[in-house]
């Protein structure tokens, strides 16, 4: 594989490694070099070295990744009544009409800087993981690597997936994924289960290493919130490799998948209707199954309407005795009982937004 790369990436990837006294070599002499430096990761195949974030050579090579593998895992779950809502971000059907060139995710400025912000807090999170790991699991990292390649495995011909990190501990390699997020996302990680999307997101990458168990890190609102060391799951696996079977099927036949009703589906739909100008004669009938359960919960709603107004219009003193407090104490924040926090602001619109939410438990 490295005798794909030019001199000029071979140079970069001995830099990363800490290499000296290569800037004279030939590329055979580049190549024995950083063969003999790079660690042995895994016995599975690399189809890329190199950065393998953004746009970049590295799409070439990828297949159906970690992240597609769980988004298809959460559909499923929803589906069968596992959880309560899909992921609110993507879909099989985006993935699909994405893959077709049919559409494209748009992110906002607050996502992009997120998503930034993760690329860059990569390396702070990857020079504390030998830390991080002893006081976690008293465990003795021996070291730490950034990851850098696409890799496949012949006995899941439709995955491929891209390891942030690895850590050595007892002679053995294991793969780390890291995520960053947002106070709004610390519930998700509070708990002792694995947030499910990650957990699939492992459980793939752990099939395509050939490896017995991996690790997960959360650093969440500028802190490392939660890891969790994850054991192999061949049943979850397995399962996860059928519908990924049966996405690529999707693909190969043309064929869209159900749409599920997510955020990003909706959102996307009303960007797509602009009206249609050829007004036909007759207007089109379709049959859709179990349509009346749409109409119950609709009626449902209503009901639930009238009870939440009440309740809201119950809620009001106790809003009101919170902001004449804050109100006297000159505060835009304000715990309650060092349970809740109570916050009040004005947004760049000018609109003043009050909230109470509890207060994130953190895990020290």
């Amino acid at each position: 594989m490295n005798e794909k790369l030019t001199i000029k990436e071979l140079k970069e990837q001995l830099k990363t490694l800490g290499a000296k006294g290569y800037s004279k070599l030939k590329k055979a002499e580049l190549i024995s070099l950083l063969e003999e430096l790079s660690p042995k990761l895994h016995d599975s195949e690399v189809l890329f070295t190199g950065e393998c974030s953004g746009e970049g050579e590295w799409l070439n090579y990828r297949k159906i990744g970690a992240t597609d593998v769980s988004i298809l895992m959460v559909d499923y779950a929803w589906k069968n009544g596992f959880i309560d809502r899909p992921d609110n971000y993507n879909s099989p059907l985006l993935m699909y009409l994405e893959r077709k060139g049919q559409y494209t995710r748009e992110f906002s400025f607050e996502s992009i800087v997120a998503m930034n912000f993760g690329h860059y807090a990569e390396d702070f999170i990857i020079n504390n993981l030998s830390d991080l790991f002893k006081r976690e699991f008293n465990l003795d990292v021996q070291e730490v690597r950034k990851g850098n390649q696409v890799v496949a495995n012949p006995q899941y011909p439709l995955w491929t997936c891209t390891p942030d990190s690895w850590v050595k501990i007892n002679d053995e390699w294991y793969p780390v994924e890291l995520k960053t997020g947002n106070s709004y996302q610390s519930y998700d990680w509070s708990k002792d289960e694995v947030p499910n999307k990650y957990y699939a997101q492992v459980q793939q990458q752990l099939a395509v290493l050939n490896k017995t168990k991996g690790f997960l890190v959360g650093f969440i609102d500028n802190r490392f919130t939660k890891v969790y060391e994850i054991d192999i799951d061949n049943k979850l696996i397995q399962k996860a490799y059928e519908l990924s079977t049966e996405f690529q099927n999707y693909l190969d036949t043309n064929t869209e998948p159900r749409p599920n009703g997510c955020k990003a589906e909706c959102s996307f739909f009303k960007q797509e209707f602009k009206g249609f100008s050829n007004k036909l004669e007759t207007t089109p009938i379709i049959e859709i199954n179990k349509f009346q359960d749409y109409t119950a919960l609709k009626d449902t709603s209503k009901e639930l309407s009238k009870e939440l107004k009440e309740i809201e219009e119950d809620m009001t003193p106790f809003i009101a005795e919170i902001q004449k407090k804050m109100l006297e104490l000159q505060t835009d924040e304000l715990i309650i009982n060092n349970e809740y926090i109570a916050t009040w602001k004005i947004d760049k619109r000018g609109y003043k937004r009050f909230n109470i939410k509890e207060l994130a438990k953190y895990v020290a």
